[in-house]
């Protein structure tokens, strides 16, 4: 990947503009810890070539070069091929980050010393970070973006959530190298969100655009509301709120998506001046269920569930085998995000 390929590689605010007003908005959430670059790469790559407006990933510079890899391979597949691939989009690149204490940024860490190799955890495991290896589980760390159900499923409580490491450097946005930023609120308070907005004010002023992602579980009806005012006039700018239901669970089960839905009908029936953009617990279904209720929201993020229904795909495959297939996971992928 050369330095020439990636200047030429630039997506178009103006078409993620319209896509959030006209609610046609499609964002691909690789995972804010996660930090597997053969994952990022072929994620970005297949979802650029089914049309996403955004590429959402952790702030670490070589997963922005794995993003973008992907991109420019989207790219010049597509130009080969428009034909095939006539929804090809640059997508943006968005980076994750942290105000605090966010559960997207943890990652899980076991205690072998309790583990007794049942496996509960392997099987549910949504993330491919999880394998069985001669009878014995098999962490591969980098993948893990922190859904936490390895967790639940640890009957010997031998698997706890722990925060990402990282050292000055990786954890520094890189000024340049991103199109976006996304702040992720977690269980922070609006004081810590302010203080951490005005510290990071001339980074936050090269974004093209800023997205604020708020847990929805965390509050009442008028509790979100409050919260949800109280961060948008933080911004001189209209700016994205991705109104967060049950994180990380698209791919559990098909009501997981009810939760993002409830809270977004509170936020546009009270008319917030914010894009509103669905995530957390989506899934094939939201879509259905948003046109069902009537709301005119801006988008959707997809997160587990994109990866779920092609992480065979994306594991599995060796690059020969993954080329000669892409049509195929193509065909599967886009039928999650077509307008």
């Amino acid at each position: 990947m050369t330095e020439e390929k990636i200047k030429k590689i630039h997506f178009s605010k103006e078409r993620v503009l319209n896509a959030l007003e006209t609610g046609s908005f499609r964002k691909i959430i690789c995972g804010a810890s996660n930090t597997s670059e053969k994952q990022v790469e072929r994620l970005s790559l297949v979802y650029s070539l089914c049309g996403a407006e955004v590429i959402d990933i952790s702030a670490y510079k070589h997963i922005y070069n794995a993003a973008k890899r992907g991109i420019i391979a989207a790219s010049e597949i597509a130009g080969l091929k428009p034909d095939i691939y006539p929804k090809f989009n640059i997508p943006a690149i968005m980076k994750s980050l942290n105000v605090g204490d966010d559960k997207h940024f943890k990652k899980a860490n076991f205690n072998l010393t309790r583990c007794i190799s049942c496996l509960e955890c392997v099987k549910t495991c949504q993330s491919g970070a999880l394998s069985k290896d001669s009878g014995k589980s098999t962490f591969e760390s980098e993948k893990c973006y922190g859904c936490a159900r390895c967790v639940e499923a640890c009957q010997q409580n031998a698997v706890t959530m722990v925060k990402v490491d990282r050292n000055a450097e990786e954890d520094k946005p890189d000024i340049g190298k991103f199109d976006a930023l996304e702040i992720h609120t977690g269980n922070s308070s609006i004081e810590e969100v302010k203080r951490f907005v005005d510290f990071n004010k001339n980074i936050m002023e090269k974004a093209n655009f800023i997205s604020v992602s708020v847990d929805s579980m965390r509050f009442n009806s008028a509790e979100l509301l409050e919260y949800v005012n109280s961060v948008i006039n933080m911004f001189k700018d209209k700016i994205i709120v991705q109104i967060d239901g049950i994180s990380m669970r698209g791919g559990t089960k098909n009501s997981s998506t009810v939760q993002t839905i409830a809270a977004a009908a509170v936020l546009l029936d009270a008319k917030v001046n914010a894009y509103i953009q669905l995530s957390g617990g989506t899934n094939h279904l939201t879509s259905d269920f948003v046109n069902l209720a009537g709301l005119k929201i801006s988008g959707i993020g997809y997160g587990t569930f994109a990866k779920k229904i092609i992480l065979s795909y994306i594991e599995d495959f060796g690059d020969d085998e993954f080329k000669a297939n892409l049509h195929k996971i193509v065909t599967v992928a886009v039928k999650l995000i077509e307008k």
